[in-house]
């Protein structure tokens, strides 16, 4: 019955693909809620912030009385949080991201110019973290000198304890890039991670085994604990995306880098909630769709494997 064997393959792709449409749906609408949540969330935090109805501008003596007035009433529209967003998401379904009062200028103009800086900046902090945080590991784990086990955890213990805001102001007194400063506080969470997780999967039995026949140190962490090890390392890249997020954003504001950071900053100190709200939104779509992402490849990783 060859009709039954052609059939098989069919019934798999089509079961694969309703199980894949299925996890897309899922994810856009956890992605759609998290964002939405989050934005709310900023939104209502600004309102309730201490001089939210202020404005710097109302200090210029040059301005008019009117001036001031229509300063005052333009910021008194903002304090109805609900109305404001209802107004927001239906501008946005229509692509208008809106105004930034303090800048002057359409928020999208804003994130063109901003935007591209901070994931060059992140992206060089990921991959410069890293690899030294991999490297390390890796070589404490083949080599096993006490020396470089000293060296490593000192230096992870140094800068994981260290400031983002410290750590950027000594950087540019020494006019050195800002991104390697988020590097290295990114890399003591990589390389610590990595390590407790080669630390666990070298004592597994299969493990003990290659040892005991004689495999080399090269050989078992290629062929026995790597394949353990990796699909939990693909998750750790989401963590690590919303870690260099997190040192990256107040490290452009000390070292004064036209990045989303300091355009936060601006946004925070003027109460700009038509850029805040956007910028909440940007920064929680990159890590909400950066661990999606890293679950769905740890999720097809393992089952391949399996």
């Amino acid at each position: 019955m060859p009709w039954r064997t052609r059939a098989v393959p069919v019934v798999f792709a089509t079961r694969w693909r309703d199980k894949m449409l299925r996890f897309a749906g899922l994810a856009f609408l956890r992605l759609a809620g998290i964002m939405l949540m989050a934005s709310f969330a900023g939104a209502m935090l600004m309102r309730v912030a201490p001089g939210f109805a202020s404005d710097d501008q109302e200090l210029n003596s040059g301005l008019s009385a009117q001036s001031i007035q229509a300063i005052r009433q333009a910021r008194l529209a903002d304090t109805n949080i609900p109305r404001f967003y209802a107004q927001y998401l239906a501008a946005l379904v229509k692509g208008d991201l809106g105004t930034s009062r303090s800048l002057n200028q359409p928020v999208k103009d804003l994130l063109r110019e901003r935007l591209p800086v901070t994931l060059f900046n992140l992206a060089f902090a990921l991959a410069v973290g890293w690899l030294l945080g991999l490297a390390l590991a890796v070589a404490a784990q083949t080599l096993r000198w006490p020396v470089l086990n000293f060296l490593a955890n000192g230096l992870s213990g140094t800068f994981i304890s260290t400031p983002a805001a410290a750590l950027a102001l000594l950087f540019l007194l020494l006019r050195l890039p800002p991104a390697l400063a988020a590097a290295l506080l990114v890399f003591p969470k990589i390389y610590r991670y990595t390590q407790n997780l080669l630390e666990q999967s070298s004592e597994m039995p299969h493990v003990l085994t290659a040892r005991a026949k004689g495999a080399g140190p090269v050989r078992v962490l290629a062929w026995h604990i790597a394949p353990i090890a990796l699909p939990q390392l693909i998750a750790l890249i989401g963590v690590s995306i919303s870690i260099g997020i997190g040192v990256l954003l107040p490290i452009e504001v000390v070292s004064d880098v036209a990045g989303i950071g300091q355009l936060a900053w601006q946004a925070a100190q003027s109460r700009d909630l038509p850029l805040l709200i956007n910028l909440t939104m940007i920064v929680t779509f990159v890590t909400v769709c950066a661990t999606l992402i890293s679950d769905a490849a740890q999720r097809g990783f393992t089952r391949s494997a399996a």
